[in-house]
């Protein structure tokens, strides 16, 4: 994998293809198994909060986990082998263990990227951390344990039935145990004595070239508030996490011009951070919507290569036949303001949806999408989907195939039928059934839509912008 660089699709695809020992630092925030499921705020039909789910944390006992299971106990000389051997036999057939082989399959790949200075941060929070902190054990090595950090924030909630959760747990360890082999700047983070747990502040890049006073090594204690919603860095992702502390992590454990590796690198926080304290950097996502944001929001520049994307039609066909459901997620967030829809199969003919920025107070400022990816698309399926939009009151549909179809005289009727007056939005007339192609996409070419909702931040889209 190249520096400087985002990578769509699972870490251990993009992982195994990279070259031993060519990563300084890993952090990695991956799901916890906390059954949650993070969701982002959209319309539903009647114009009321709905919600997208950007990603589920929650995981099930299945073939696929008992199939990564019994390789784990049938592989002696795997590494994870006697963690996950040991685990099944107190979890058994569970989800636990489901995330826990998941990890050890892609903590494995991590350690053999690690050079021999370098570190891994795992963020990760009460639910599963015990269960990690073993996996890690077996994989990395006890002795190359270095600290279990907890990062603190204030928790206005409290508990009814159980204490306020109000920290998380992040597991440092080393590639190497043996002594002063791994990077530790700790010069450059040291805190007043008089302080107790470490109130982390990065000033030292702003001090033009001034020295921070002596000082002692922080604790293991980080206390920094969770990003509020009113955050100048807040993008609006589920589990975004302050700057701040990824300074705290890169400065502690990297030099300038080392290679950071974020594999579930979400909205892009570990990035942003790399690049701006001159490190380089690899990001990994399994979500299109999570590489756009960092892409064209967390690092603002619309030139960074994305692999795994297709570049042309050709392989947006491949894309469309070996996976199509990534297929259909990519082509929806190539369409302003659109997310995919929870399911995507018995979806009722609707695979992601919009908001429309301004529509009038008695309308539903919903726009909804169909995406076909195959060769047969005919007037069936069109018909289909302009009763779905009657169906869900939708103001706008937008009806997406692979290559731009060929209307017959029975689909311009549907489009006649359904478009015979325009849906007036701000003085202006947009049709409210369009049909529009990826291969128009390739040729810059959008449907004509008016301005949607951001539907991290709610806030109307200009795409001049970016």
């Amino acid at each position: 994998m190249d520096a400087n660089q985002l990578y769509y699709g699972d870490c251990l695809d993009w992982m195994v293809q990279a070259k031993d020992e060519s990563v300084d630092l890993i952090y990695l925030d991956p799901p916890f198994n906390s059954k949650a499921n993070y969701n982002i705020t959209y319309g539903d039909s009647n114009g009321k909060p709905a919600q997208v789910v950007a990603f589920e944390d929650t995981w099930f006992w299945d073939s696929k986990a008992k199939k990564r299971v019994d390789r784990f106990k049938n592989a002696i000389g795997l590494q994870g082998h006697k963690s996950i051997s040991g685990l099944y036999s107190i979890l058994g057939d569970s989800g636990m263990i489901a995330y826990l082989s998941y990890m050890a399959e892609r903590l494995a790949e991590m350690n053999r990227l690690l050079k021999n200075s370098g570190s891994i941060f795992l963020h990760c929070d009460p639910t599963a951390s015990h269960y990690l902190k073993i996996l890690m054990d077996d994989i990395f090595g006890h002795g190359c344990f270095r600290n279990e950090i907890i990062w603190y924030y204030k928790n206005a909630s409290r508990g009814k039935r159980e204490l306020a959760h109000s920290h998380d747990v992040l597991l440092w360890y080393s590639k190497s145990g043996e002594k002063e082999s791994w990077t530790f700047n700790y010069k450059d983070i040291l805190v007043p004595y008089e302080s107790g747990m470490t109130e982390w502040r990065y000033t030292k890049g702003g001090q033009k070239g001034k020295t921070l006073p002596k000082g002692k090594v922080p604790d293991d204690v980080i206390a920094l508030p969770s990003l509020n919603a009113m955050a100048k860095e807040r993008l609006g992702y589920p589990t975004q996490k302050p700057e701040s502390l990824l300074e705290h992590i890169i400065i502690t454990s990297s030099k300038e011009n080392d290679v950071v590796l974020d594999p579930f690198c979400g909205c892009g926080t570990a990035m942003a951070v790399a690049k701006k304290l001159n490190r380089r950097w690899i990001g990994i996502d399994i979500s299109p919507m999570a590489i756009d944001l960092v892409k064209y929001r967390k690092l603002k520049d619309k030139d960074i290569p994305v692999n795994g994307i297709p570049t042309d039609i050709k392989g947006a066909q491949q894309l469309a036949v070996e996976k199509p459901f990534d297929f259909e997620k990519w082509v929806l967030t190539r369409l302003d303001g659109f997310m995919p829809n929870r399911k995507q199969t018995g979806d009722g003919g609707l695979d992601g949806r919009a908001k429309i920025a301004h529509p009038k107070a008695d309308e539903s400022g919903l726009a909804i999408a169909e995406v076909k990816g195959g060769a047969n698309v005919g007037v069936a399926q069109i018909r289909a989907f302009a009763e779905v939009i009657q169906r869900e009151g939708a103001q706008l549909g937008v009806f997406i195939t692979l290559r731009k179809l060929n209307a017959s005289g029975a689909i311009r009727q549907v489009l006649a039928n359904m478009n015979s007056e325009p849906v007036t939005i701000e003085s202006k007339g947009y049709s409210r059934l369009q049909l529009y192609s990826i291969e128009e996409y390739f040729d810059s070419r959008k449907p004509n839509l008016p301005p949607m909702l951001d539907p991290y931040t709610s806030q109307e889209i200009h795409p001049e912008l970016l």
